[in-house]
């Protein structure tokens, strides 16, 4: 093969940890015949305007506007024109890319990513499993589940850790414990905001002073705005570009997040690498190669604020056990998330799959009568908008 390949990531335009991730792969690309270019695929009903984020060293951002309402296989067919031909290699993040390949039976390699021990991302390698060439998870309990019920693509599933920049733990010697929580919205409910109040309310009753470092838009909302400010020494930050999060994480002793359910957050991995403490909950296993209870952080069970308060309490008390386990976290993520090797083994399946020449069948997956190529994208505009308003 000669000439560079052109890996083409797509993104939701939602942020957080996926694009992370695809940042992360950008910076320390390791391949120099690898050319990155990040395509942003935003619902125009949902957000009206979307500003490309710029991102270090992508060759090209492309931002695609597309409605729920128009003809599924129109929105394929406009989407499919930024890609250049059918050597450009699709890294599938979420569902719009991976059925615009199943709907046009685009001959392009595909790897997708898991980014979460899930039935959506499950159910989406079950649905397009023709037209995906490699799996890539992002955790060993993802890598299991998908291995047990794909046997016969077991050669193509990886396991493979994302890249996370490097951050050299400090010793703080903070006289006041810094606790930092850290999302991408105060108001999602998965996140579990409103336990902090909680927590810090039983910290205040214990005579114990921390103080809180939070991060999340949502602030302003009325379900959000008195508890945040209920919160005892509180910095409160909207929004901050990543390489600001990883200066202010430095400084940070201990890690909050006690949601209900998660993948394998970036945070978590970056809060670790600084050597702040995580307390999180037990997410099915999600994190087992990373956190080990009472070593490198602490599995509290889901909604027991009261233990929450306990282990802050207890290692704002013991300094030599709050040092110990930030010593073993720093270590161990840093060990599992090398930004350096673990950008060269993935860039090594994108370099593979590049390679194989493969001729995919097109496959409806998503939409009904109304969405195929002999209907005009406005009749199918049209009626749904007319049953939406009946």
């Amino acid at each position: 093969m000669t000439g560079k390949i052109k890996v083409y990531h797509f993104h939701n335009g939602s942020g957080g940890g996926v694009l992370s991730v695809i940042s992360n792969l950008i910076q320390f690309q390791q391949h120099p015949e690898i050319e990155n270019h990040v395509i942003y695929t935003i619902n125009k009903d949902t957000i009206q305007s979307f500003n490309a984020p710029e991102l270090p060293g992508v060759k090209s951002e492309q931002v695609f506007y597309y409605s729920p309402k128009w003809n599924f296989y129109y929105t394929c067919s406009q989407l499919a024109r930024l890609l250049p031909d059918e050597r450009g290699i699709i890294v599938a993040h979420d569902w719009l890319e991976l059925g615009m390949v199943s709907n046009l039976g685009l001959n392009n390699p595909v790897a997708f990513f898991l980014h979460g021990n899930y039935e959506y991302y499950f159910d989406l390698a079950k649905k397009h499993l023709d037209v995906i060439d490699e799996f890539i998870c992002i955790s060993r309990p993802i890598y299991n589940k998908l291995t047990s019920f794909l046997k016969n693509r077991d050669t193509s599933i990886f396991l493979n850790h994302f890249p996370v920049p490097e951050l050299d733990p400090i010793d703080k010697n903070n006289s006041i414990l810094n606790i930092y929580f850290g999302v991408r919205s105060l108001t999602d409910a998965n996140k579990q905001f409103l336990l902090l109040p909680k927590i810090d309310r039983l910290l205040r009753e214990r005579g114990e002073i921390v103080r809180w470092t939070i991060i999340g838009a949502g602030g302003a909302e009325n379900e959000v705005k008195e508890p945040l400010e209920s919160l005892q020494n509180v910095t409160y930050y909207p929004k901050l570009p990543n390489n600001e999060i990883l200066k202010l994480i430095a400084s940070q002793d201990v890690f909050v997040l006690p949601s209900q359910n998660e993948g394998l957050p970036v945070a978590l991995v970056e809060a670790m690498k600084a050597g702040v403490v995580p307390l999180i909950t037990d997410w099915l296993g999600a994190t087992e190669d990373l956190v080990i209870n009472g070593v490198s952080g602490f599995y509290i069970a889901l909604n027991d604020h009261g233990r929450y308060a306990a282990m802050i309490s207890m290692l704002h008390n013991d300094r030599k056990l709050l040092r110990k386990v930030s010593s073993t976290a720093s270590e161990i993520a840093r060990l599992r998330f090398d930004p350096y090797k673990n950008t060269f083994d993935i860039e090594e399946h994108f370099i593979t799959v590049a390679k194989e020449k493969k001729v995919k069948s097109a496959k409806k997956v998503y939409g009904s009568r109304l969405d195929n190529k002999y209907i005009p994208n406005s009749i199918t505009t049209y009626f749904r908008h007319q049953s939406k308003g009946s």
